[in-house]
């Protein structure tokens, strides 16, 4: 449902006479909801079981207004329905000559809908490179916000690099403008290094590029999430890794309520944040769907296991493990605490080993251990390779698994514990890195 919703702007919530609503109903609105639908026609069917009582039907009208007072929905238009009969389908049903309101086919062939998104800052996510000759280079994708034409500066989204529009090429030949929806082919003025998933944006308003995310999540698996563990992020034309570094709450769909869970299950929805393996071009999903969604795909068996709307880049609050002042005894390496206290946060935690100019060790408590093992991951800043053996003995030693990189203040490794599959079940990591 999500994936057909996702590209609507009006919804019809279907609700049987007899049984008013059931816990699928709310699921859907909240869905509804979710996805950016703001017009909303609640079908009440089977009103012929129920001698098209007017009363039951204000009575189901009512409690749905209750219940979806806090969904932002624009417009909820209810419509008494017997499909076995026709009974307000096309034509007005002499069985409720109570009710003055349109026709269910009337309703969508003249509901008003929000425009659409070309008066937004442009943004065309970039699908292909189009290089046939050493004469031409193109960049190929569908504009899913904004309109361009030739003259017109644009910004690589990742580096910030601007130039101006040379040609829209198409199939049919160069357009003098390009707006939403369309599919073309920019040439630019200038050599600049574009490759698929980069996005080019409009320079006085570019999206969000950041590694972590904050994002409502609809798990559509029997497998629960399990957080830390690599999935694939898809977004618009990029593919990136990541992980789920907490869930932040469930939502009751039956309260509209939010709730404390460690993890999602199947058809459960809620607001996680997101680490990626790089930085990402999205927009908030309120304000674009194309820029501002994703699919979480398991790496094993490409399976899709969710669906994501992006909400903001989420604030990260990184905590520094306390390091003890006092030396070790001379020519010994500096002993380092772990544990859980002095590393937990809500963010990505982090042990700052740049301020270390010896050799270092570590002492570990079992918090530590426990603390990764809820699938949490902890940053290991390094001043330099001296300071790796350390950190790969640990994760030898603990059987953990480790991702290390390399950036301009010296090297960081980031340890967790890996979760693996074991026929159908999710079991603990056995330590292999990537």
């Amino acid at each position: 449902m999500v994936t057909g919703a996702s590209t609507a702007q009006v919804a019809v919530i279907l609700v049987d006479a007899r049984k008013g609503l059931l816990t699928q109903t709310r699921r859907h609105s909240f869905l509804v909801s979710l996805v950016g639908i703001r017009n909303v026609v609640l079908a009440i069917n089977k009103m012929d079981l129920v001698d098209f009582d007017q009363q039951r039907f204000e009575s189901i009208l009512q409690e749905y207004q209750q219940f979806a007072a806090s969904l932002g929905f624009t417009s909820i238009t209810a419509i008494p329905l017997s499909a076995l009969n026709g009974d307000n389908m096309i034509e007005a049903s002499a069985n409720t000559i109570w009710y003055s309101g349109p026709t269910l086919m009337e309703y969508l062939e003249t509901v008003e809908i929000a425009a659409d998104n070309r008066h937004q800052p442009f943004r065309m996510p970039v699908q292909w490179v189009n290089r046939p000759h050493l004469d031409f280079r193109g960049f190929c994708g569908t504009i899913a916000a904004g309109t361009v034409r030739p003259g017109d500066e644009v910004r690589v989204a990742t580096s910030g690099r601007t130039s101006r529009v040379s040609r829209i090429v198409t199939m049919d030949g160069d357009l003098s403008e390009a707006t939403v929806g369309q599919a073309v082919t920019l040439t630019l003025e200038d050599e600049i290094d574009i490759s698929r998933g980069d996005m080019l944006t409009a320079p006085d308003a570019p999206p969000i590029y950041a590694r972590h995310p904050e994002a409502h999540l609809v798990w559509m698996h029997d497998e629960p999430l399990q957080p830390g563990q690599i999935y694939l992020v898809k977004t618009a034309t990029a593919v990136t890794p990541g992980r789920v570094t907490a869930v932040q709450y469930a939502v009751d769909v039956n309260t509209l309520e939010q709730k404390q869970v460690a993890t999602l299950g199947l058809n459960e929805i809620g607001v996680a944040r997101l680490e990626l393996d790089r930085p990402i071009s999205f927009d908030p999903y309120r304000q674009n769907r194309d820029t501002g969604s994703f699919i979480l795909i398991d790496r094993f068996t490409n399976a899709t296991v969710a669906a994501g709307m992006v909400i903001s880049a989420a604030p990260l609050e990184p905590q520094t493990a306390q390091v003890p002042d006092q030396l070790g005894t001379s020519g010994q390496p500096r002993r380092i605490s772990l544990s859980e206290a002095s590393v937990s946060s809500n963010g990505v935690s982090v042990v700052d080993l740049t301020g270390e100019w010896g050799d270092v060790a570590f002492d570990v408590a079992e918090s530590f251990l426990d603390y990764l093992g809820k699938g949490n991951r902890i940053l290991f800043r390094l001043r330099g390779l001296m300071q790796l053996e350390a950190v790969a003995l640990l994760a030898y030693e603990q059987t953990l698994a480790f991702e290390f990189d390399r950036t301009a203040e010296g090297a960081s490794v980031l340890l967790f514990k890996r979760g693996i599959r074991s026929g159908n079940k999710v079991s603990e990591g056995d330590g292999t890195g990537i």
